[in-house]
């Protein structure tokens, strides 16, 4: 006796589709990783744009002997050896030139900050900074005003560091408000060592 085919009570389902949440939450999460990663590496590019952290100031404390730093009126200059030790008021500079020197008009003690920096305009070479005291930037100016009024060499003002004449300009008029370039050739390093030979 044959049963006839009776439809299941429960008719079988398909198999159950997987989800796709875990799927698009791994994708999710790897494009956000990428996008972090770009924003870091377009950070990192722009950061490798910007100045070298080499052309930023290098700021230090005053001279720590006044006598290290003292700016002196020329008075004579000619080329020759220079004798070791040097007369009292002669100095001579790394090129060989002998200076005879009137007396001390201001010294370290009225240095308030020497630094060493890229210079922004012209040449774009290192110089060495200093800045001066209110008393200091007073007797410069003082000085530069009566030096402009001279005839070479008696024009001329020497900067002289521990015995030696790091740089003697022509003064052409009064400097005013206390901020002195030493340049002339200056890389990063001559630059610092001269900051060093300041400031001791």
């Amino acid at each position: 006796m044959t049963h006839p085919q009776y439809p299941p009570l429960f008719p079988q389902q398909p198999p159950a589709k997987r989800s796709r949440g875990p799927l698009l939450l791994v994708g999710a999460l790897v494009l956000l990783l990428v996008a972090i990663v770009a924003t870091g590496v377009v950070l990192v590019v722009k950061r490798s744009d910007d100045k070298p952290a080499a052309a930023a100031p290098a700021a230090r404390t005053k001279p720590s002997d006044p006598t290290a730093v003292e700016f002196r009126r020329v008075l004579m200059v000619k080329a020759g050896t220079c004798p070791s030790p040097a007369p009292a008021g002669t100095a001579c500079d790394a090129k060989g030139m002998r200076y005879t020197l009137g007396k001390v008009e201001l010294d370290g003690s009225n240095v308030t900050e020497v630094k060493s920096a890229l210079q922004e305009k012209g040449a774009g070479g290192w110089y060495v900074g200093l800045t001066l005291d209110s008393k200091g930037a007073t007797l410069f100016e003082q000085l530069t005003a009566a030096l402009a009024k001279q005839t070479p060499p008696a024009n001329q003002l020497a900067i002289v560091v521990r015995g030696q004449v790091v740089t003697a300009p022509s003064v052409q008029s009064a400097i005013a408000g206390g901020k002195i370039e030493i340049s002339g050739g200056y890389t990063r390093e001559s630059a610092e060592q001269l900051v060093g030979e300041i400031t001791g």
